[in-house]
């Protein structure tokens, strides 16, 4: 696929209809707080939606067929993808100077016709750890992982869980000063002051780049993600030397993620030695504070009941809440005011006791996704029912 490092263009400056409806998409999005607009060919012309707070939303316009080459001809030329070019996916990145945005744009054939996804990089964004949402309990543990000179931290989750953002958050939150910091990401969302960022493209892949990277004197590494034998291999050769490794892997829970190391040819003594911090991180809508509903005490303990979650012993009285779905009111969107990060996960002597058994006893989980969940609405801060969704 072709790449396009960022560029910039004259946001507003086009003339035509076409670009005119693209940059009030733009605009729209940005204002919902929108993470991506989707330009979507059907069989009966072309629908524009955007995905907010993790949902796909109805379709904010749509355009008949004989306006969907052009729209999308105009689309592709406005974001530095090649007009030239049909048939194979493209890539490409453009900043947009006035909105203090960058827009991340990929182009799939389908069926219909050429489909494009543009994902909202906000430049403004500030990646402070203390601020992200976590528990008090979570973010100390997080921060303690951070603190040893050498190991990996490994993060899980499904797309769109908010794993890059804990990783740079966690970049953000060690002294760069007194550190070398380098990252390999495909592709770089953010330029973080302080790091030196490395784009993985078709030139070089992750291990090539790992290779490279560790005889550039490092002290902490940002993989982007682990996704074969070599990159594993190299990671934890980069923990046992010295280096702290920050990565992603594919899988559904903490004590899943040794399973999958094990799976790409990591030897146990090597995950016992060198993983600090095994997680695995979902996105839970925070309710809104104006409009959310008291959730009476005995509806919310046949919610935990039915989750299987054991009322956790906490000071305090219980501030569990309801959303109000579908309505909400002016200071939200539908009853939600954003999201919230939850982890589950194991320290590195609980991970060390799991391998050691050979996985027959259950993990050692310093907190599970339910009781994160549990946590967050207890605080009242999601919706009760959260507690029965995340998995």
């Amino acid at each position: 696929m072709e790449d396009i490092a960022a560029k910039d263009f004259n946001f507003g400056q086009s003339k035509t209809p076409y670009g005119e409806l693209f940059y009030d998409a733009v605009q729209k999005a940005q204002t919902d707080e929108a993470s991506d607009i989707h330009i979507e060919p059907t069989r009966t012309g072309i629908s524009i939606r955007f995905r907010i707070l993790g949902d796909m939303q109805p379709p904010w316009k749509k355009l008949s067929t004989d306006h969907k080459l052009g729209f999308v001809n105009e689309v592709k030329q406005l974001t530095n993808l090649s007009i030239a070019i049909s048939g194979r996916p493209q890539d490409g990145r453009i900043s947009i100077d006035p909105l203090k945005l960058d827009l991340r744009v990929n182009l799939l054939p389908t069926l219909y016709g050429e489909k494009i996804v543009l994902r909202l990089l906000d430049l403004k964004r500030n990646f402070d750890l203390d601020r992200a949402g976590f528990e008090v309990e979570t973010l100390h543990d997080l921060k303690d992982a951070t603190r040893f000179k050498n190991g990996v931290i490994l993060i899980s989750g499904p797309t769109g869980s908010g794993k890059t953002t804990t990783l740079y958050s966690l970049l953000c939150s060690i002294d760069r000063k007194k550190l070398n910091v380098i990252t390999l990401e495909d592709p770089v969302e953010y330029s973080l002051p302080g790091i030196n960022q490395v784009r993985i493209d078709s030139k070089i892949n992750f291990s090539q780049a790992l290779r490279a990277v560790l005889r550039q004197d490092p002290d902490v590494i940002l993989v982007g993600e682990i996704r074969d034998e070599e990159t594993a291999a190299l990671c934890f050769k980069a923990a046992s030397t010295g280096h702290l490794v920050l990565s992603t892997i594919h899988a559904n829970g903490a004590a899943e993620v040794i399973g999958r190391l094990l799976n790409l040819g990591v030897e146990k003594f090597m995950i016992a030695s060198n993983l600090r911090f095994s997680c695995a991180q979902r996105l839970v809508k925070r309710i809104c504070q104006t409009c959310a509903v008291k959730c009476p005490q005995d509806v919310a303990n046949d919610i935990l009941k039915k989750a299987g979650v054991d009322l956790i012993s906490r000071d305090g009285k219980s501030n569990f809440e309801l959303a109000d779905d579908g309505n909400g009111c002016s200071a939200c969107r539908g009853g939600y005011t954003g999201r919230i990060p939850i982890l589950e996960y194991m320290k590195g002597g609980a991970i060390k006791d799991f391998i050691e058994v050979a996985a027959r006893d259950p993990p050692r989980l310093a907190r599970t996704l339910k009781e994160a969940a549990y946590y967050h609405a207890f605080q009242g801060e999601i919706d009760i029912r959260e507690v029965l969704n995340v998995s």
